[in-house]
């Protein structure tokens, strides 16, 4: 991402907010901050501008054992377990350094100097992610509470093969019972990580002056639909959790929007939360209003998109209770679904006459999705460099 492009924390700190990344941010290339002032954990990492040298007679000798890139999904499906899991190593040294930035910004008690500033805090986390790993208490707890998912894939849909798993035949029954189980363990782990953020917000007495939005960038298919992992415009894995409490606006209330909503929407929302101006030509749009119940004018239709050498370029719209989904290029099946009567996804409509309109509408609608330019650059600088 260019350093010129706005973020969140670069629009906000003009605006004289601290902006601190604790956690997962993946930024990649030279500018490892992006409007943050100060990151905190082990996800900093760059080349700093400095390019390989040239001579490679002074250059340090690396050696990969055969077989030690990425496991394909079986793999990491056979491997869950109770353990220690890497990310969880990760995500722990941040939320430790969070909870020390929170001591230091409130009380600074060896120098008596804490912070005057409002502040955005991000404490952004790895877990779930793959190994599937999670304390031994949990992994018990959630082998004796959940089953797997066994179920084939839809008819009317392919994909990618990395993303199929066949149970009783890719991996066993037993190994994704323990990968699922191990996957809810490390949920209720990740929720413990945060629940010592907000200890510590009350512990400080400052719980109440903060707004705290939770949310998530994708899901994980489970083994719903004989699928793994991300990459999929299914509900399990396109649909994210997003929560705001913003105790001082709205004490008591714990209301459920039921508008389409976006990622998207984060950036004005927060603007409009902190009372600092909104920049032109973003794609979302604050959730206030709807927090408030003004529904009127939302156009309740969001979008998703994936440019991976899996499944890209492909996008998605879900406009109302209608979702529509394709991958081009790959011959794959076009996906419809009517949300409504089908929850579950079940049945592709793409070939009713009765959806003709709508589906019509909802392919002229990703034509012109995927037409438009992303971060200032023409779609094919975006795919070029993807591998």
């Amino acid at each position: 991402m260019p350093s010129e492009v706005l973020t969140i924390p670069g629009h906000l700190s003009r605006y004289g907010y601290q902006t601190v990344g604790a956690g997962k941010m993946h930024f990649v290339g030279p500018d490892q901050m992006h409007g943050w002032h100060e990151r905190i954990g082990r996800d900093i990492r760059g080349r700093n501008g400095y390019e390989p040298a040239d001579n490679p007679v002074h250059s340090a000798k690396t050696f990969q054992e055969a077989g030690t890139g990425k496991w394909p999904t079986a793999k990491e499906i056979s491997n869950a377990r109770a353990g220690k899991g890497y990310w969880m190593q990760h995500d722990k040294y941040s939320v430790d350094g969070a909870l020390m930035f929170l001591d230091e910004y409130f009380v600074n008690e060896p120098y008596d100097r804490p912070g005057n500033r409002p502040l955005l805090l991000a404490v952004s986390l790895w877990c779930p992610h793959y190994p599937y790993q999670c304390p031994e208490d949990l992994f018990n707890y959630y082998m004796r509470r959940v089953e797997p998912y066994v179920e084939d894939l839809p008819a009317k849909f392919d994909c990618h093969d990395f993303f199929k798993v066949r149970v009783g035949k890719d991996v066993t029954y037993r190994e994704s019972h323990r990968a699922t189980a191990a996957y809810y363990g490390m949920i209720e782990w990740a929720d413990r990580e945060y629940a010592r953020v907000i200890s510590k917000l009350e512990a400080l007495n400052v719980l109440n002056d903060f707004v705290v939005v939770f949310l998530s960038d994708h899901g994980e298919m489970l083994g719903q639909k004989g699928l793994w992992e991300k990459q999929q415009y299914f509900e399990a894995s396109a649909r994210v959790p997003f929560f705001i409490s913003w105790p001082q606006r709205f004490p008591q209330d714990n209301g459920v929007i039921q508008e389409d909503v976006s990622l998207v929407d984060l950036f004005p929302t927060l603007c409009d939360i902190a009372n600092v101006p909104i920049p032109d030509g973003l794609d979302g749009h604050s959730l206030v209003p709807l927090m408030e119940g003004r529904t009127a004018g939302w156009a309740n239709e969001v979008y998703c998109e994936l440019y991976s050498h899996q499944h890209g370029p492909s996008a998605m719209v879900k406009q109302d209770d209608l979702k529509y989904f394709r991958f081009d290029g790959k011959g794959w099946p076009e996906q419809l679904f009517d949300l409504a009567v089908d929850p579950e996804e079940m049945y592709n409509l793409i070939d009713d006459p009765s959806y003709a309109a709508d589906l019509r509408r909802l392919r002229a609608k990703v034509d012109t999705f995927l037409a438009l330019p992303l971060l200032n650059f023409p779609r094919g600088a975006r795919t070029a460099h993807r591998p």
